[in-house]
């Protein structure tokens, strides 16, 4: 074989390479099909594809923002998709998290040779890598989509630290509301589109589209499947699982029957306050409260969610400073979509799957009562103060004896029962009338007490270690503040 033909040869297998690889890229636009459960999803793309279309070189990142489940990746994927033939070439990259310094090169190159077309290109380690990305990235026009991304140092090494003017785009998704917080010195204009949930009507949509396989409640599923998706509030996530776990397909009345008792069960479960969620959607949710940057912010999320929803913000921090850093971990917690704020912006909120995997992380530390470090589940209170056993383990506890069907009034709660409790730091007492002594009383960081029966307060209760009191509604005729040195 002569010297001509073996060049002939090797070029012609790069030429075909190049053609298959373009080819492979033209039909994946059309060979993808949109699901056609994407409830709400057109309306929530139009300001992207907007942005998509803009002619703004000097702001090439978009970010889109918002709780685990709540629809971010399903929306980036359809932006990806249904735009992806506008671009000279395009890249989807998942599971980035996971992916260690050795695996980002990898990441690099392939995101280098999708960009380029350039197989043979050597890339000696991601230094190396971050220039020709960048410089690739200027020169073509490219659409990029990092998905669930919360790390600074790997979005540096992907795409570099300073912005350029190009004609490509890059969307990445986060479960972190303050930008700022990814980004800090990289200097990307970088434009940021929180998530929006489902309304009810698209809740219910989407619920019944996974249920019954239409956009409606079948018969005698219908207050069911409302009250299944108000729930939700909005998650597409949970409403898909509990959707695709209840699927109505028989036709004869008797199997439908079943089927209702099945759902009513499944509604009761979820609303019993013991943190029933579905395994699927807390490994989703479960990441958000993995990543938090310190053991004190874990325990001030599940504080949170036992007591402090609907309580101003900056109360909670000047209450729970001391011991967990809330000046600085409530906002890491609002920043990582675990927490939200009112509509007002003054008082602490919390989406029902977060406060519902809180409580299933409290009920995972023991068996038993008495060995948690939270309590507030009304019938569980009822139990271990029935049993009166004290616990080494507690911290906070929520005690409405009032709600309690089991026959235990409010006559029955001695100050024993809350003695006994050594570490004891947060209470709430609604609408509970308390009677014995306060000796020995716990040395409470926080104390709201609605209808307290106290004509005075006992010296018990005003300890040094006392931060906030709150006594709303009830019998107190005399104060005598302790005195601060």
């Amino acid at each position: 074989m002569c010297l001509c033909s073996i060049f002939c040869s090797s070029y012609e297998k790069d030429f075909i390479a190049k053609i298959v690889d373009k080819v492979y890229h033209q039909l994946g636009s059309e060979i993808h099909r949109t699901p056609t459960d994407l409830t709400g999803i057109e309306t929530r793309a139009e300001p992207i594809i907007s942005w998509l279309r803009s002619d703004q070189p000097d702001h090439p990142v978009l970010a889109i923002c918002g709780m685990g489940g709540g629809g971010k990746t399903t929306l980036a994927e359809y932006i990806y998709y249904t735009n992806k033939k506008n671009f000279d070439s395009c890249n989807l990259l998942k599971d980035i998290h996971e992916k260690q310094p050795v695996g980002l090169l990898g990441v690099q190159k392939q995101l280098l040779r999708d960009i380029s077309g350039n197989s043979n290109m050597i890339i000696p380690n991601v230094y190396e890598g971050e220039f020709h990305l960048q410089k690739a990235i200027q020169m073509n026009k490219v659409l990029i989509v990092v998905d669930d991304i919360d790390d600074k140092e790997k979005l540096t090494t992907l795409f570099g630290s300073k912005v350029f003017p190009t004609q490509s785009k890059i969307i990445i998704t986060t479960r972190l509301q303050d930008i700022d917080t990814l980004f800090g010195s990289i200097s990307y204009g970088c434009r940021v589109h929180k998530i929006e949930l489902l309304n009810r009507h698209e809740s219910l949509e989407l619920l019944c589209w996974h249920a019954f396989g239409s956009n409606i409640p079948i018969e005698g599923f219908e207050k069911l499947a409302v009250e299944l998706a108000q729930y939700c509030e909005g998650n597409p996530l949970d409403l898909k699982v509990l959707g695709s776990s209840l699927p109505v397909v028989a036709q004869d009345q008797w199997t439908r029957n079943n089927m209702i008792e099945m759902w009513r069960s499944r509604l009761d479960s979820l609303n019993s306050l013991k943190g029933d969620l579905d395994n699927k959607i807390e490994r989703v949710l479960r990441k958000s409260f993995d990543s938090l940057p310190c053991d004190s912010h874990r325990e001030l999320y599940l504080h949170i969610a036992c007591l402090f929803i609907g309580e101003y913000i900056y109360e909670v921090k000047i209450t729970l400073e001391k011991d967990w850093h809330a000046k600085s971990g409530v906002p890491t917690l609002i920043n990582r979509c675990l927490v939200t704020k009112s509509t007002d912006g003054m008082k602490l909120a919390m989406h029902k799957l977060l406060q519902d995997m809180a409580s299933k992380i409290v009920r995972e530390e023991s068996k038993h009562l008495a060995k948690r470090s939270r309590i507030w589940c009304k019938d569980e209170v009822y139990q271990l103060l029935k049993k009166g056993e004290g616990s080494e383990t507690i911290e906070g506890l929520l005690v409405q004896l009032e709600e309690v069907e089991q026959g235990m009034t409010s006559e029955e709660l001695k100050t024993i029962s809350l003695v006994k409790m050594k570490n004891l730091k947060l209470l709430q007492l609604n609408f509970v009338k308390l009677t014995g002594t306060y000796e020995n009383f716990p040395d409470l960081i926080w104390l709201k007490w609605v209808r307290c029966n106290l004509k005075t307060i006992s010296p018990g209760l005003l300890t040094s270690c006392l931060v906030a009191l709150h006594l709303n509604l009830g019998d107190l005729e005399e104060f005598d503040p302790p005195v601060v040195y």
